[in-house]
């Protein structure tokens, strides 16, 4: 004779990894068999007797399961699929003999959840899920073109709809909570039985509280820091009274809370200057160049320095300074520059590193910037020292795009690759003749579909802007202006909302 164990009690000896499936063969058999007696004597009060018959013998089933499962060597993946496969059986006759309306089908779920509790989430669980699955699928279809074997009375179907309901709740929660009860006694257990352990995640939760607060310290200096970098980039209103309100548009995306990239936008003495910077790294790091390239460019043009070039030469001149002492510090950025000068109907551009996109009479060009980033002294042996000045005609109407390499190297696709720099080319090309807002919104769905939910590796912005010297730059914004602007501004539509709609995307298409 096998020793037994007492009612409820978890035996002594029993591997802590056994004591979720005790704890939850126990509960089934029970409730089982108690539901089973109850239900045995409804079906005889409504005339049921084929159900009755049924209920008897799984009266004696559940009673062979819970005492099955006193027995230290018992086999309980065995008495698991065979209490799963008895309550999708009795679901299954319940409605087919009686009908839909029943409510007998909620057993199913019952079915699917004990699975899942006792084989967590292994193949077993997910066969049995799918049986459970399509047995309620293929009973919704039957009670919808076939009557019930049986008919009861009203009262009847209502006890049983009402019962049925009320016990499937019921077994849900008792199973579930008792399977807490089991787990959070074998924790207790297992804690008693070795105090050092316990005395060593004592110490961890203490150590982890003092790292949530450091983190909780750290992310709220961070989004200060926010706070910060955002007052120094020019705003929405600082752009529309240079640009014009219809005539830019900024896609700027950090991979963190704050970034590596930064744009500057200033008017002075006629000229309009544009620039779009991607410091070293990105985060902390890249944030704290931001602020000192941003800082250097207020200095440069307020000395009346406009063109391209010389900025570009003045920042590697102010740039390189900064770490003369520190032979191991390699920090920098590549940025690109544009001047407006209406006046001479020209734009002019330089670059370091960073190109220039723009595009006239539906035709894309690119100009490529110098091969040498501010800020990186070492390569000044081998590359030149000035910085080329370009000059654009801006007599007809013109789309120009300036970017970081963020968006081009954005990891994503069936593949897992770039997005490249010929994929950016073309869309810009695409949208070019769309409303600057809409572009915009455009750029940034057309990335998040391209990440696929995948985390973004670097800071992203795309800076585009438009010249037509037919057009004069409206200063203010009608109402109509705002609403339809409304639908692209940044709040509007968040990353949470892109990122939601494509993982709907995803189960539309799964399915």
């Amino acid at each position: 004779m096998l020793d037994t164990v007492p009612f409820l009690q978890i035996p002594e000896n029993l591997p802590p990894e056994k004591h979720r499936d005790f704890a939850i063969l126990t509960m089934v058999g029970i409730l089982g068999f108690s539901a089973h007696v109850v239900f045995l004597v409804c079906f005889l009060i409504f005339g049921v007797y084929s159900m009755a018959y049924f209920n008897v013998a799984s009266c004696f089933l559940f009673a062979v399961v819970f005492m099955a499962n006193r027995q230290i060597d018992s086999n309980s993946a065995t008495l698991l699929t065979v209490a799963i496969g008895e309550i999708i059986l009795h679901a299954i006759f319940a409605v087919v003999i009686i009908g839909w309306d029943s409510n007998f089908h909620y057993y199913l779920f019952l079915a699917m959840m004990t699975s899942f509790l006792a084989n967590n989430f292994s193949k077993k669980s997910y066969v049995s899920n799918i049986i459970a699955f399509i047995s309620y699928i293929g009973l919704y279809f039957y009670t919808s073109n076939f009557a019930p074997i049986q008919e009861i009375s009203e009262t009847g179907m209502f006890t049983f709809g009402i019962m049925n309901l009320i016990s499937a709740g019921v077994m849900v929660v008792t199973i579930t909570a008792y399977f807490n009860y089991v787990a959070s006694e074998s924790a207790k257990k297992f804690m008693a039985s070795n105090t050092e352990l316990s005395q060593q995640a004592e110490e961890l939760t203490t150590q982890s509280e003092k790292l949530s607060k450091a983190n909780k310290h750290t992310m709220d200096s961070i989004k200060y820091a926010l706070r910060i970098q955002e007052a120094m980039l020019p705003s929405s209103k600082e752009l529309s009274q240079i640009l014009g309100n219809e005539n830019y548009m900024v896609f700027y995306s950090p991979k963190d809370i704050i970034s590596g990239d930064f744009f500057w936008c200033k008017e002075t003495n006629n000229k309009k200057i544009i620039v779009v910077g991607d410091c070293t790294g990105h985060g902390v790091p890249g944030a704290m160049l931001t602020m000192i390239g941003e800082s250097l460019l207020n200095g440069i043009v307020e000395k009346g320095i406009t063109q391209p070039s010389l900025i570009l030469d003045a920042l590697q001149t102010y740039f390189s300074t900064l770490f003369i002492s520190r032979d191991d510090v390699r920090d920098g950025m590549d940025i690109s520059i544009c001047t407006i000068d209406n006046k001479q109907n020209r734009l002019s551009f330089a670059g370091a590193k960073n190109p220039l996109i723009y595009i006239q009479n539906n035709e894309i060009k690119i100009i490529k910037g110098n091969r040498m980033s501010i800020g990186q002294t070492f390569t000044r042996k081998f590359m030149p020292r000035d910085f080329t000045n370009h000059q654009i005609d801006i007599r007809v109407p013109t789309t120009f795009y300036m970017y970081s390499d963020g968006y081009q190297d954005q990891f994503g696709g069936e593949n897992n690759t770039k997005f490249y720099s010929k994929n950016l080319r073309k869309l810009l090309l695409e949208v070019s003749e769309q409303p600057m807002k809409k572009q915009r919104l455009i750029l940034k769905r057309t990335l998040f579909k391209w990440r696929n939910l995948r985390n973004q590796t670097d800071d992203v912005i795309v800076f585009g802007f438009k010249i037509d010297p037919n057009k004069s730059i409206e200063k203010t914004k009608s109402l109509e202006e705002q609403i339809l602007e409304s639908e692209y501004e940044n709040n509007e539509i968040s990353d949470e909302v892109i990122q939601k709609q494509l993982e709907i995307d995803q189960m539309i298409n799964k399915k």
